[in-house]
């Protein structure tokens, strides 16, 4: 009975990993966490830039 339980837990943790890297790699979210990810440079005052238009990536 422990062996089935065992299984099942860890059927469910595989299957929450899953459901985070979709969420972390989603097209879907890219914007969010685009924005997200400038937060640490952001001026109070200013919102960030995440039109995809910045020429200064290489």
């Amino acid at each position: 009975m422990s062996g089935t339980i065992g299984a099942a837990f860890t059927v469910l943790v595989v299957v929450a990993f899953a459901a985070i890297v979709w969420a972390a790699y989603s097209p879907r979210f890219k914007k969010k966490h685009e924005q997200d990810g400038m937060i640490p440079f952001l001026d109070s005052s200013t919102p960030p830039d995440v039109s995809g238009d910045d020429k200064t990536r290489i």
